[in-house]
């Protein structure tokens, strides 16, 4: 396993949080002109701002810690040398893949690094979105202006997150059962890395 404690702990909170928030979307009652949004929707906005404080701790975290899965592997895209590795490391997986097993896990890997990235920027995106919608829309008023758009930012990558949530749940799965250990490992916040 790659990361740090804190790094787990904060990936645990994030993947309980998620869950939820993602869960709680599907049966909420939005407010409507006249129609106030029903307790899942509290939830949902409430979770959402508390989410956001954790993400703001993982980038921090993750701006500051030292150790082998840094900021640049989650983030590869504007180094020649990281887009390489990235490079490098999906045709490991493509190989592998081809001959119907998973590349060894020993070191950290750019592709998985890179889609991590990926979902912290969705997450955050509709972390901050929501937060904007709970502090500034009035309830049982119609979103104009820039808060309209903030809300379809918002509802936009909804759909991103789901996806996200899928394909990065299958491949801890996938890589549980190849014998990587991957699920027990990060779940593992009490042992070092």
């Amino acid at each position: 396993m790659h990361y740090d404690r804190f790094t787990r702990f904060l990936h645990i909170l994030l993947a309980l949080g998620i869950t939820v928030q993602m869960t709680a979307s599907l049966g909420m009652t939005h407010p409507k002109p006249g129609r106030a949004g029903d307790a899942l929707y509290e939830i949902h906005e409430l979770l959402g701002a508390a989410l956001l404080g954790v993400l703001v701790l993982h980038w921090l975290w993750s701006l500051t810690r030292n150790g082998q899965v840094g900021i640049g592997r989650l983030f590869p895209w504007f180094s020649r040398t990281r887009l390489n590795d990235l490079k490098t490391d999906m045709g490991r997986y493509r190989e592998a893949l081809g001959r119907g097993r998973l590349p060894d896990a020993n070191e950290p890997s750019a592709l998985a690094g890179a889609f991590e990235g990926l979902g912290l920027i969705v997450g955050t995106a509709l972390a901050v979105s929501g937060t904007l919608i709970l502090l500034y829309a009035v309830e049982g008023q119609r979103m104009t202006g820039w808060l309209h758009d903030v809300k379809e930012i918002h509802e936009t990558l909804g759909p991103l997150m789901w996806g996200y949530l899928g394909v990065h749940a299958a491949a801890g799965i996938v890589h549980q059962l190849s014998g990587h250990g991957s699920l027990t490992a990060m779940a593992s916040i009490w042992r070092r890395a």
